[in-house]
């Protein structure tokens, strides 16, 4: 993870926000999980981190970018 986006993720009730730790799309894509009927994690969507905040209540970590590929939280 030569980024230095570190993994993170925020479980409330059944949805479930996971840090995108890759590079592609920049520093603040997240991918949000829903919990089926099963108790599985179903990936659902790749959303940017406005988009995905609306649906927590935690405040999720938002990167901004230094340089080309390394990132610190705002």
């Amino acid at each position: 993870m030569a980024n230095s986006i570190k993994p993170f993720e925020v479980i409330e009730g059944n949805l479930k926000a996971e840090k995108d730790t890759g590079d592609f799309g920049g520093p603040n894509m997240w991918r949000l999980h829903v919990k089926t009927i099963r108790g599985t994690w179903q990936n659902i969507q790749w959303l940017n981190h406005y988009a995905i905040q609306a649906l927590f209540k935690t405040s999720l970590p938002e990167y901004i970018e230094e340089k080309r590929a390394k990132y610190k939280l705002a």
